[in-house]
């Protein structure tokens, strides 16, 4: 596929025609009072001339855990607002407007005046609970009326749990007044500037075109590492995509300033064929034509997974050196979530900087943490999903090829919460050949698999972590090291099944770090004892 081009080539010095040098800060708040609300569902609730003067008045964000009558209810709702738009400010077009909606529990379908832009999760029958994931969709040009009326509806189904808006920001807002929410903080390009980014995305996007790996190759820097990949994974990348045909892309509504370190940032729509598109800041050498990488050490990584049918994402944190030194290779802990969460999640508890603050503090082994998408899947392979064959047969092998890794059992442990602690035990115990060190936090111990058909969880009723252990000797037993907690008022009578598992261990002379503390079965319970699970984890990989 490396058809001949011209890798220097590129638009004129002066084309500033791929970018913008940044859009005007604005932004219109649509978050408090002033919203209608209904349960229920009927797709007319999305026409804007639909009366909505009957439904209750609301306020968003919003918890319906703190309505009595919604408390406990599961199923649809209905937002809308009415609002108006000022006269176009100077400078902003449509296509620089971004609707960003927060974060809603659990899924939702966004239409402004009565246009679908967006929807996130999945509703009955197929339901995917998306509840960390932040909402930002994008009005066609001319869907937005400047001066005018405007009706936002969106459509929320909660599964289980809370339910509704529970985190902004809710507005229709520039990238720029994105960004400043973000504190991300730069200024603006200059015109030679703005056309030495372009000529960077028009390098790119014309080797792409082409199929020339070695022209793709050559806007990448020495040292580019975005989003964990590496020029060689990279390309690998889309040498894969190539053998399904033409590639093509493309960049969209793309704003160009300067960061304090002086690198070129374009904030931009990028879109690879066959991939949904994605917000992203590209980082670009000033002087030279080359793309440098974000250099990121928390991030979102995906790959097209077989055991799901589908391509599938885990969170990535990279210790504090890795970025710095070529010649280190690094343990690895796979970190499992809850039920109705995913690897998103650990976004939101800012996991990064725990991590950072906990080895920097506690003199821990520095580690990569990988957190996969466990879903509600309880980590086997039901027909909700193949989560153990995905993480176990897939993830790990993809994670020791892609990143610096210690590639041993040894230097690998797993950690998990509630359903992930269950998890942590059952591929932790039913893999020792992939897994040396077990963490569980408030872990569903006394459980088998809640996930798959009548007779696939039958199947699975001996994957419960204090079945699995009385009918193990304790020879294999001890080819692990264990961490496990729970708390003395958690709902779920997890912090007796702890109990019990230390007695079970116990017994047969296996060594474990267990605590039984106050608490309930929530974050602030389990987030800081984490010292207590890594240095497990850290101990281990210290003593091979």
């Amino acid at each position: 596929m490396n058809v001949p081009t011209s890798a220097s080539a590129g638009p004129k010095p002066s084309d500033t025609s791929c970018a913008t040098t940044g859009s005007a800060d604005f932004g219109v708040d649509l978050a408090g009072d002033g919203w209608k609300f209904s349960t229920g569902d009927d797709v007319a609730w999305a026409d804007p001339a639909f009366a909505d003067s009957a439904w209750r008045d609301w306020t968003v964000p919003d918890n319906w855990g703190a309505h009595a009558d919604l408390a406990s209810y599961d199923g649809f709702a209905w937002y809308r607002k009415t609002f108006t738009l000022p006269e176009r400010p100077a400078g902003v077009s449509d296509s620089a407007v971004v609707a960003a909606l927060g974060k809603i529990d659990d899924a939702d379908q966004a239409f402004l005046n009565g246009q679908e832009i967006g929807r996130t999760g999945g509703f009955p029958p197929s339901f995917d609970s998306t509840w960390e994931v932040p909402r930002e969709y994008y009005p066609a040009d001319g869907l937005l009326r400047w001066g005018g009326t405007n009706v936002l509806a969106v459509r929320v189904y909660d599964g289980t749990g809370g339910g509704g808006f529970y985190q902004g920001p809710v507005g229709l807002f520039t990238k720029a007044r994105l960004r400043s929410l973000a504190g991300i903080t730069g200024t603006a390009a200059t015109r030679t500037q703005l056309a030495h980014a372009c000529a960077v995305l028009s390098r790119q996007h014309r080797a792409v075109a082409a199929g020339d790996l070695r022209g793709y190759a050559a806007t990448l820097a020495p040292g580019f590492f975005h989003q964990g990949d590496t020029a060689g994974r990279r390309l690998s990348e889309l040498r894969a995509l190539l053998k399904n045909g033409p590639v093509t892309l493309t960049d969209a509504q793309a704003e160009v300033f300067v960061d304090a370190r002086g690198r070129l940032v374009a904030d931009t729509i990028r879109t690879w064929t066959g991939l949904p598109p994605t917000r992203e800041l590209l980082y670009l050498d000033p002087r030279r034509q080359l793309e440098l990488g974000d250099q990121a050490r928390f991030f979102r990584d995906d790959y097209a997974s077989a055991a799901m049918g589908r391509r599938a994402q885990f969170n990535v944190y990279l210790p504090a050196s890795y970025t710095r030194t070529n010649a280190k290779r690094y343990p690895v802990v796979y970190m499992l979530n809850g039920v109705n969460g995913s690897n998103i999640e650990w976004e939101a508890r800012d996991i990064d900087s725990v991590l950072d603050k906990l080895i920097k503090d506690n003199g821990l082994a520095e580690m990569i943490v990988v957190f996969p998408d466990g879903g509600s899947g309880w980590y086997v392979d039901t027909a909700a999903g193949n989560y153990r064959t995905m993480i176990v047969d897939e993830i790990v092998p993809l994670v020791d090829r892609a990143y610096r890794t210690i590639a041993d059992r040894d230097h690998r442990g797993i950690s998990g919460i509630s359903m992930g602690g269950q998890g942590a035990f059952t591929l932790g115990l039913g893999n020792p050949a992939v897994f040396s060190s077990i963490a569980s936090h408030m872990g569903a111990l006394s459980l088998p698999p809640l996930a798959g058909t009548p007779a696939e969880q039958a199947a699975n009723a001996g994957l419960r972590p204090l079945t699995m252990v009385a009918a193990m000797p304790a020879a294999d037993l001890n080819r692990h090291r264990y961490y496990f907690d729970g708390g003395d008022a958690d709902e779920y009578r997890f912090g007796a099944a702890a109990q019990q598992m230390s007695t079970a261990l116990a017994t047969k002379g296996v060594r474990h770090d267990y605590q039984l503390g106050p608490g309930r079965h929530d974050d602030a319970y389990w987030m800081p004892k984490l010292d207590r699970s890594f240095g497990l984890h850290s101990e281990q990989f210290r003593t091979h």
